[in-house]
This record gives C-alpha cells, structure tokens and sequence, in this order.
C-alpha cells in the first residue's frame, strides 16, 4: 500500500491530527476555552493546561493538594485519558495527542527511507526501555516530592517537556515570535529527542511517545487491562495472515510481535494494520482470547 492509499484509508485518523492540533494548542485550544468558559476560569488556555506529566508527577510525589487545587482541570484531563484507555485503548495518543500527531506526521511528509531510520523489532525490549523511563520519572518525582533529593530535580517535567517545545512553536507561528527567543539547553534537548531523533529519524515518528511521555505508559497499561475485560482492542487473526510482515513496519508504536500478535501496552488503537491487513480487526467482546 503506498503513501495516498495509506492517506484514504486512515484519512479520519489524520484528520483528527488536525483536530488535535486546534482542540489544545493555543492561540486556539478550542478545547480548553470550552471548559474554561463553562467554569469561570480566565485563564489563558494553552496545551500546558492539559499538561500530561505534572499530575503524575504530583501524585508520586506526594504533592496530591496540586490535583484538588487550581491544576483540578488539568489532574482531571490526565485521569480521563487514562480512565478512557481502559474502554478506547489509548485512543487519545493515537488520535488526538499533538505532540505525537505532529511528530507522526513529520515523520510520514519527510521522504527518508526505511534503512535510515531507527527501530526496535524486539517489544519485550521496548516495553522494557519504555516502562524503565516511567519507573524513572516516578522515582524523581518521588525524590523530589519526599524532600529525599535537591528540589533542583524538579525541574525534569517542565525543563525537559516536548508540549512546550510544540507550544512555543505554534505561538511563533502564529505571530508571537518572542515565544523562541530563549531556548535553553532542556527545551533544545527535547527538540531533538521528539521532532529530530524520535521523529525524523525513528521508524512511526513515535519516538518521545514510546519512551519519555508517562501518560502514554500508563495509559498502555490501563488499555492492557481493559482489553483483558473486552473491551475496544486490535486482534490478530492467524487464518488470514501471510506472514509477510508488512504490519510491523506500518505500526508507529512498535507493537506488533514476531509472531504478530499486538503488544497491548505499546497499541494506541489507531489501526494502521486493520487499515493495511485483513489479519487485523478491531474487536469488542470476548469473542476471541487475548493474547
């Protein structure tokens, strides 16, 4: 299947890229004005309103007035990702989230061939490095939150952050270019491991997605248990596979096994197989084991 066939066939996913982009992005945030306007908030919206790390942070550190407090829309936002994951999948990193929509879709718009780009075929060791980076996150927020380490530590959610980063961009774009007149050494970082390294040159432009966003960890592990209850996942169906492999390239998480089977941990749901492949369906009910 090639580049405009893929297009057609996933052409609500890209569109919801787009809707992504307008729902939480500032200057528009179409999704944040909304809930603000409803409860009275007049702050200005952003996509740090809906960051995807501090409420995390906070609850492993302890610090659980930050969720009760002014933040509550944005520990809310958190928590109804993941609550969704359970009966979605993690549907939001894989149809809405900015951050890994516009590094997918670098990825896809700039021609690099497949030898030039990065990617781990084994998912036991993504899934490893994956949940390795999140046990670290918690740790640092635990060092942090519990005084048990220097409070200079806490910057690593706001100094390392590709939200930011894409934030700052967009405001630039749209007109308000002292939004990148500084950038310090986190946000060049982060440039580099979302957009450059984890997008560009990663096979799926999912790079920052698997490994650095904590939300999305967590979010693969409530969609593991969900699909353990039956509820929306991919399933792979051996009568109808050829063994041609095709599947684990089109996958930008990764998550299609060796023996092709879908890693629920690493699956956002976006059916890039399902699209490509009749050995894929996206199911609910128990009608066939998981895996």
């Amino acid at each position: 299947m090639n580049s405009i066939e893929t297009l057609i066939k996933n052409k609500w996913r890209y569109i919801s890229f787009v809707a992504g982009f307008f729902l939480f992005v500032a200057p528009f945030a179409l999704f944040t004005r909304a809930v603000y306007l409803i409860v009275g908030n007049t702050a200005e919206p952003t996509l740090h309103s809906v960051c995807y790390r501090m409420p995390i942070d906070w609850i492993f550190g302890g610090r659980f007035y930050s969720i009760f407090g002014s933040s509550w829309f944005m520990a809310a936002f958190v928590f109804g990702v993941i609550i969704s994951s359970i009966f979605l999948g993690a549907a939001f990193c894989g149809w809405l989230c900015p951050v890994g929509g516009v590094s997918e879709a670098i990825s896809r718009a700039v021609p690099i061939p497949n030898k030039f780009r990065l990617r781990i075929r084994d998912t036991k060791l993504t899934v490893s490095l994956r949940y390795g980076f999140l046990v670290g996150f918690i740790i640092v927020a635990a060092l942090v939150g519990y005084k048990l380490a220097s409070d200079q530590l806490g910057s690593i959610c706001c100094r390392y952050c590709s939200s930011a980063v894409l934030q700052n961009l967009a405001s630039a774009l749209f007109g308000n270019l002292s939004a990148i007149e500084y950038w310090q050494s986190g946000a060049i970082m982060s440039l580099l491991f979302w957009l450059v390294i984890g997008g560009l040159f990663m096979s799926g432009g999912r790079g920052w997605c698997l490994f650095f966003c904590p939300l999305g960890a967590i979010s693969g592990l409530a969609h593991k248990a969900g699909a353990k209850l039956g509820f929306y996942r991919v399933e792979h169906r051996p009568e109808a596979c050829t063994g041609c492999k095709r599947c684990q390239d089109l996958c930008p998480m990764w998550a299609i096994k060796q023996d092709h089977n879908v890693e629920r941990t690493l699956c956002v749901n976006c059916k890039e197989c399902v699209s490509a492949c009749k050995a894929y369906k996206l199911l609910r009910g128990r009608k066939i084991a998981d895996n």
